[in-house]
């Protein structure tokens, strides 16, 4: 997050209609009213700045991944995951809307991985290009049977999409841990190689002989991981 200024106008207009009061109450034209309508308006100016002071507001930083695709893929889900919210405030179910708030946790979670570690990303095409605007598709349906939900009607639909978030919420936590397992593995895989450099160099006063920490690691880091998605939607075309 990153704080942005809204700076507000409202000064400049008080400090005019100050000007043009004195201008209709004393007149404007000889020599001493000019500084004096000068005075007027900055002393109008001020008094708007306190009445109408500027905004700083938090905004999501822009994506800094190195990687111009990730940074494009981060700000289409990052749109995705406003629609999402919109589609959340119309639904009036507690539970549901609870669940849908930590899939949106999760999923900024997953981005901020992402923007992290770019090299994720053929990982995360799917997720980002089917999985998350399918979930959005879903709940924008939810919400537009809102009324129907408050009424009973349609009470089968309502009743399947409610068992898609489940999954979706579910599949959403895997496919983060999943993303986390990989962070600790290269850090570990990081802490073993400068242990055995020091080693090597001698500067840990062990002189044995070393074998190498990382044997294994880039293998392990490079299984595919089972996708947590599967079976969640009918894939289809994935655009």
């Amino acid at each position: 997050m990153e704080k942005k200024t809204i700076y507000s106008g409202m000064p400049f207009i008080c400090g005019g209609v100050g000007v043009l009061l004195y201008a209709l109450v004393f007149g404007i034209g000889s020599v001493p009213s000019y500084p004096i309508a000068a005075i007027v308006g900055v002393a109008a100016y001020f008094l708007g700045k306190r009445v109408f002071p500027d905004q700083v507001i938090e905004v999501e930083a822009a994506p800094k991944s190195g990687n111009a695709e990730v940074d494009a893929l981060i700000m289409e889900a990052r749109d995705q995951l406003l629609r999402i919210s919109e589609a959340n405030a119309a639904i009036a179910d507690p539970q549901l809307s609870a669940q849908i708030d930590d899939i949106s946790l999760t999923c900024k979670e997953i981005l901020q991985r992402l923007e992290e570690q770019p090299n994720r990303m053929n990982e995360l095409r799917t997720f980002l290009r089917y999985y998350l605007p399918t979930t959005e598709k879903l709940l924008a349906a939810r919400a537009k049977l809102e009324s129907d939900a408050a009424s009973g009607h349609n009470g089968e639909v309502i009743s399947r999409i409610h068992e898609a978030v489940n999954q979706v919420q579910s599949a959403f936590h895997k496919q983060l841990e999943a993303l986390n397992a990989y962070r600790f593995l290269d850090l570990e895989s990081e802490m073993d190689v400068l242990t055995s450099m020091l080693k090597s160099d001698g500067l840990t006063g062990e002189a044995e002989d070393i074998p190498d920490v990382t044997e294994g690691l880039q293998q392990e880091a490079e299984e595919k991981v089972e996708d947590p998605f599967s079976g969640l939607f009918a894939k289809g075309d994935k655009g």
